[in-house]
């Protein structure tokens, strides 16, 4: 659009507000002791040992072109030109690559990407037909990107590699025993499966080369020290106890309409006799006000964009006050997308894209937006976080005694003594999710 123009913030923590449609300020100051929040005027899956280890990578560039790097996200983008796509599918296809985790997965139901395409970018679709794009994305490089599961993951690259071992089977295993796979239930695979021991050993060797982190991602908990990420949001403490913390936009440009092109600049019709030149005028005086229009709408939702961002992480540290303070896993506390909905008046799906691949800066390190939401179990009459429980679990199997390690019956008897209400195929997942392998494994 020619009506807009950029220009860097003059400092580096610094936003000047050079325009009417800005937001006034994006620091937010928190009093861990009042609960209350005042606006700064100053402007400041399951896995263990049989699955594949993942893959870490101190940089998220995956190919060059022309001597530059190339971002995972582009690398997509580029594919995209090797099939026959219709308009419409190009446009599902690019929102379900920018849709991707760092890890290469699809978190999102389709039904909600569905209603995300028609409500903020007007195209009509359904399930269905964002499902069929979404199979056509599983068939990019590389092989496992677009999976919505760990399973889907290492069932698209079974399908694609026709050199694997024992394909046949590995395919019929990730499609029909997940569920003994997840519990490393491997006997009673050879069974149902009627595999000899040496199939079973290659298989289980097989599986563990495929890759599960197509994205070449880094850890989900909290980011890699040597992986160089830019925090979207800085937090910080003041010697009161109170939690401060502002939009990190150092590096974003100011966005503003151009003082060479206002609503007085319009080419005037006076004295202007010729048909033909009159209705070049008009036409170009229409365009000139459809670019403006367009110019401020644009502004317009980079500033509603803005404050929901602000909005969104000044409730998570409301939500999730004690960790924030003392930096203690144990401290956080049960939190979904609609808790911070109810507290934001935002959308759930608004709220969900807000938390999308966007991270927070603290005293203790660097974190996804979405490691603060976590679901809850019960302890002594309390909703505690998984992570609580998880933490849990790490804690007892690194306590044990490494020749009679806990089984997970065992596990599960421990944490009810520690007043944890949680079924023993509960521990097991979460067990698995932690990548720690069981019992026998662990001897």
């Amino acid at each position: 659009n020619p009506w807009l123009e950029s220009s860097l913030p003059s400092g580096e923590n610094d936003w000047e507000d050079t325009h009417e449609d800005s937001h006034e300020g994006d620091d937010t100051d928190y009093n861990a002791d009042e609960d209350t929040y005042a606006p700064d005027t100053t402007v400041e899956s399951e896995r263990d040992d049989d699955f594949p280890q993942p893959q870490q990578s101190n940089e998220q560039n995956v190919g060059r072109e022309n001597g530059e790097e190339l971002s995972f996200h582009d690398m997509l983008l580029q594919q995209m030109s090797e099939y026959e796509l219709t308009e419409k599918q190009q446009v599902i296809l690019e929102y379900l690559i920018g849709s991707l985790d760092v890890d290469g997965f699809l978190r999102l139901p389709l039904y909600q990407i569905a209603d995300e395409l028609d409500i903020y970018h007007g195209v009509h679709t359904n399930e269905e037909e964002v499902e069929q794009v979404l199979h056509i994305l599983q068939n990019f490089d590389p092989w496992g990107v677009g999976a919505r599961t760990l399973f889907e993951c290492l069932l698209i690259q079974a399908r694609h590699n026709k050199s694997l071992p024992m394909r046949s089977q590995i395919i019929k295993l990730l499609t029909d025993y997940t569920e003994d796979l997840s519990l490393g239930h491997w006997e009673q695979i050879k069974n149902k499966m009627k595999l000899s021991s040496s199939e079973v050993t290659v298989i289980r060797s097989t599986i563990k080369k495929l890759n599960p982190r197509p994205g070449g991602s880094i850890g989900a908990t909290s980011l890699d020290d040597n992986h160089h990420v830019v925090p979207d949001f800085i937090v910080t403490i003041d010697e009161e106890n109170t939690l401060h913390f502002h939009l990190n936009e150092s590096n974003l440009p100011i966005v503003t309409l151009s003082d060479d092109f206002t609503d007085d600049s319009a080419l005037q019709l006076a004295g202007v006799t010729s048909e033909k030149i009159r209705k070049s005028i008009i036409e170009a005086q229409r365009f000139q006000k459809n670019r403006m229009d367009e110019g401020r709408m644009f502004i317009e939702a980079l500033a509603i964009r803005r404050q929901s961002m602000i909005v969104t992480m000044a409730s998570i540290l409301k939500l999730q006050k004690d960790f924030f303070l003392e930096g203690d896993e144990n401290m956080l506390r049960p939190m979904i997308l609609e808790d911070v909905a109810n507290l934001t008046h935002l959308d759930i799906s608004t709220v969900s894209r807000v938390c999308r691949s966007k991270t927070v800066e603290t005293p203790y390190g660097v974190f996804p937006l979405n490691w603060f939401f976590t679901s809850g179990v019960e302890k002594d009459g309390e909703s505690i976080s998984v992570k609580n429980i998880m933490k849990t679990i790490k804690e007892i199997i690194d306590g044990e005694d490494k020749k009679k390690p806990y089984s997970d019956d065992a596990l599960t008897r421990l944490l009810s003594e520690k007043g944890f209400k949680v079924a023993r195929r509960t521990v097991a997942k979460y067990r698995i999710q932690m990548n720690i392998p069981d019992s026998r494994l662990r001897r």
